[in-house]
């Protein structure tokens, strides 16, 4: 697994607005352990940095274009970082990218449900992880790469 911080490097690079104008929208559920990155990395984030830059968490799930709509107003006009599991093969096992590219909500159970972001991170998980510890970690790397990315 790696280590965020090099990340945060790259997150000045690719956000090209004030962190005022920057919202994390993070993606999934915390009732399938492989899709809980996005809600581990909320919460992490709504304590690091703040409620108002971030939308989803462990009690308010991002699953689908209706979540997101809801989100809308507080969205509307901001740079959105989309931060989601994706699933990936044994070898990309706890791989965290920063895309360019907006992120296809249910892209890896071949359902589209909507695509957000600006750019997007995305952790690659095994679909066979079953340890929330392992979770916890990636998550808590990617948040601690975001709050350093505020810091500095």
């Amino acid at each position: 697994m790696q280590n965020f911080m090099e990340y945060a490097k790259i997150l000045k690079r690719k956000i090209n607005v004030s962190k005022e104008e920057t919202i994390f929208v993070c993606i999934g559920t915390n009732r399938v352990i492989w899709d809980s990155i996005g809600p581990y990395v909320g919460s992490y984030l709504k304590k690091k940095i703040g409620q108002k830059y971030v939308i989803g968490d462990l009690k308010s799930n991002i699953c689908c274009k209706e979540d997101f709509l809801y989100y809308y107003p507080k969205i509307k006009n901001k740079f959105i970082v989309a931060i989601d599991s994706a699933i990936a093969e044994s070898e990309l096992q706890g791989e965290i990218f920063i895309t360019e590219n907006p992120i296809v909500m249910g892209l890896g159970v071949s359902q589209y449900k909507g695509i957000i972001g600006n750019i997007g991170i995305k952790a690659s998980i095994n679909k066979k992880i079953t340890s929330e510890r392992y979770i916890k970690q990636i998550s808590r790397n990617i948040a601690n790469g975001i709050e350093y990315y505020y810091k500095y």
